[in-house]
């Protein structure tokens, strides 16, 4: 079961080194529009390297395994912590198989709209889904969505993002590997439709002409302006051997959504008298948000173990002539530790990669962010939870590790699942394996004390992944996260999963924190097992589930807000296996829960999909 780390001290230091970086302001015009939906010659052409780095090779990818080893022998594995954390459990909703995948790695993101439009990205292609019933509504490869640019190189690394203020979607994925080739290709909705019209930027990955390219992008927003963290690699280099910096791009969003000439700061020269920061993680606002700064993380991500964090601050809009970046250092209460790789079954792993911060939200002063690390009292792969309070002031840090003895976590991500703004909650997706589970999507929630609930297994495993010419397969190097902005307390996330053909697939789920009021599947062993179906359905709806004792019913029909649609029996039960059938023909479509309730408790809640 799932161990939670609890750290006794909670004393840290902070060091404030005030500007940091070199800005340089850049103005883009829109190179093309597009449509989702428009015919087009859709070749899918994706490269993809199938080997890890050889035992020996020299370089950082093989300075990090080395370290590895390291780690495996200081910290043996052990049934250390095999104790329930006591935690509410979070409850399941909607989940269905997202984008399908071929090759390596499997790199998840997602961004759904408050009409329950979600748009999800892999390596190398972009689907939309109706979150409500599932449904494919468009797909298209990042090469045909960026056809009218006419970019030739690789495309890869795909983020996406929803704008809650403005109603609207950004994507971003990189083009090409050499100072010549290298792009980020920006795409942004013209509407809250993204199977419609999208405008197309293209930034170069060699801004300053230094003859580097851009790799490893991640994105986030303020309250108005897109930014992208991004690392910058010499020509020819191979597993990182040619870092060169991390930079920064600090987007104007309106201008993007409407296709005028685009606004642009980028950030470089980032504490360059130690090269200290590699990968910078944007942390949004936790819900709707006017802020003009905008606060991002990095750390010591390929050491064995440190304690820094660093905390960056750009002070204002891309428009606001005086906003700079900012850094403080922070010190953790206890240090993360580079990740073990994970097990499968038989004799492949699975790459954990490095300790970079991989997501986080900005909530009442604070930051709750995630990233993967070894848990040191069982040799696991676990991820490392923090909390830096204070953050515009003297900012201070607590953390978390949260893992399980016999089995390995990877690629985490957070959101905020409160329903009110000083609910301090939050639900981590990520992914599990181990010797004996097939690589699956899984989550948990944490409430406002730090105290983890048992892992959900959201979707299982099918077999061991085994792609790569190596025993050490590629896990991904991301999975997405996003609150649900109009329904309190519901987070949808992307994960994946191994899939028949020992390959990687990918698993899209809603969640919801255990108090939620949108009457989502609860996933605990003493709750009455239902079934329904049909679901989706479109006239009649049946539902089965057992009684151990006779008891009076109230089945109650309510809307994804949790008002009560109609009340459809109450009346005494029999112990034993019982089915309730009706008909809901006449009712708009869309979702609704059916609440099977007695004496003011909640036997079992399911939700229904009308089409």
């Amino acid at each position: 079961m799932m161990r939670l780390s609890l750290i006794l001290c909670c004393l840290i230091s902070a060091a404030a080194f005030g500007q940091n970086a070199t800005k340089t302001s850049f103005v883009f015009e829109r190179k093309a529009t597009v449509n989702m939906n428009a015919p087009s010659e859709d070749w899918s052409i994706s490269l993809q390297h199938q080997e890890a780095p050889k035992p020996g090779v020299v370089g950082p990818r093989e300075e990090l395994l080395a370290k590895k080893r390291e780690i495996m022998q200081r910290y043996p594995r052990t049934e250390i912590g095999n104790s329930r954390s006591g935690g509410s459990m979070l409850n399941v909703g909607n989940s269905f198989e997202g984008n399908s995948f071929q090759g390596v790695p499997n790199d998840n993101d997602m961004a759904i709209s408050r009409n329950g439009t979600i748009v999800s990205v892999t390596n190398s292609q972009m689907y939309v889904f109706d979150g409500v019933t599932g449904d494919e509504l468009a797909r298209k490869s990042l090469g045909a969505l960026q056809q009218p640019l006419n970019l030739n190189g690789n495309k890869f690394d795909p983020k996406v993002v929803y704008d809650p203020n403005n109603d609207r979607f950004v994507i971003v994925f990189l083009n090409g590997s050499t100072w010549q080739t290298s792009y980020i290709v920006v795409a942004f909705s013209q509407t809250n439709d993204p199977t419609g019209d999208w405008n197309l930027y293209a930034l170069p990955g060699n801004p300053l002409e230094n003859e580097t390219w851009s790799d490893y992008p991640v994105i986030g927003i303020s309250g108005k302006d897109l930014f992208i963290g991004i690392n910058t690699f010499t020509n020819g280099s191979t597993n990182n051997s040619g870092f060169t910096e991390t930079c920064l791009w600090q987007i104007g969003l309106k201008k993007g959504y409407t296709g005028f000439n685009l606004s642009t700061n980028y950030y470089s020269n980032i504490l360059p008298q130690s090269k200290a920061i590699f990968n910078i993680c944007p942390i949004s606002p936790a819900a709707e948000s006017d802020d003009e700064n905008m606060y991002l993380l990095s750390n010591r991500n390929t050491d064995l173990q440190n304690d820094t964090i660093f905390l960056l601050e750009v002070t204002g809009r891309v428009t606001d002539p005086s906003a700079q970046l900012n850094v403080t250092v922070i010190h953790s209460d206890q240090p993360y530790i580079l990740p073990v790789p994970a097990d499968q079954p038989g004799s492949e792993w699975f790459d954990t990669n490095d300790s970079r911060v991989l997501g986080g939200y900005f909530l009442n002063g604070r930051i709750y962010f995630v990233q993967s690390c070894t848990d040191p009292f069982n040799g696991r792969a676990g991820i490392y939870h923090g909390v830096i309070d204070d953050v515009s002031g003297n900012p201070t840090m607590v953390s978390r590790i949260y893992s399980e003895p016999d089995i390995d976590y990877g690629y985490p991500n957070i959101s905020w699942t409160g329903q009110l703004s000083d609910d301090e909650q939050s639900i981590i997706n990520f992914n599990h394996c181990s010797n004996d589970d097939f690589a699956g999507f899984s989550a948990i929630y944490v409430d406002e004390n730090l105290i983890a609930s048992d892992r959900i297994e959201i979707k299982e495993g099918l077999t061991t992944v085994n792609v790569m010419q190596d025993t050490l397969e590629r896990w991904g190097d991301y999975s997405g996260s996003q609150r649900m902005y109009n329904q309190p307390g519901v987070v949808w996330a992307v994960g994946s999963f191994g899939n028949q053909s020992g390959g990687h697939a990918t698993w899209i789920a809603e969640l919801a924190s255990p108090n939620a009021s949108t009457g989502v599947e609860t996933i605990t062993s003493s709750d009455i097992r239902a079934s329904i179906y049909p679901n989706p359905f479109s006239e009649s709806v049946s539902v089965d589930f057992n009684l151990e004792d006779a008891t009076f019913l109230r089945l109650e029909l309510v809307d994804a807000t949790g008002k009560l649609i109609r009340l459809l029996l109450e009346d005494r039960v029999k112990a034993g296996k019982n089915q309730i059938s009706f008909s809901e023909s006449h009712l708009p479509a869309g979702s609704y829960f059916l609440l099977g309730k007695s004496q003011g408790k909640t036997l079992f809640s399911k939700r229904v999909v009308k089409r």
